[in-house]
């Protein structure tokens, strides 16, 4: 699938469901997805439909795949971990998954954010990534 297809796709999905969940910055979560993703050909995307890095948690009950990820704990040094991550059966269930995982208490200050980067700088500061250029 070509960038514009993966936008185009995504995009559609994103804005059917961010209204649903208070969510006002679609374009900052498509910018996710496509970090996230590399631009929906990671494995992690292209075969799980996880188009977000979503992590498994003790909440998760679905379908789940342990694969290696790097995180920066400490700025500037990239640590490789492995991890489980959630499992879906489609790019709208993985869509709608995020949304899903949003909805944590954590979350709860993303909803009325319309700004892109505040929505992004945001997010990181709650914890969803441990890059330090996230945003």
């Amino acid at each position: 699938m070509s960038r514009e297809e993966f936008v185009s796709q995504i995009a559609a999905l994103v804005q059917k469901y961010a209204p649903e969940y208070g969510i006002r910055c679609c374009s900052g979560v498509i910018a996710q997805a496509i970090l996230e993703s590399g631009w929906g050909e990671s494995k992690l995307a292209s075969t799980y439909h996880n188009y977000f890095g979503l992590k498994c948690g003790t909440r998760w009950k679905g379908a789940s795949v342990n694969m290696t990820t790097q995180e920066e704990f400490e700025a500037g040094t990239l640590t490789t971990i492995t991890d489980n991550f959630r499992v879906f059966g489609s790019m709208e269930e993985g869509v709608k998954g995020y949304f899903e995982f949003i909805q944590l208490d954590r979350y709860s200050n993303l909803r009325g954010i319309s700004d892109p980067r505040t929505y992004l700088q945001t997010i990181r500061d709650d914890g969803y990534a441990t890059s330090s250029s996230y945003a």
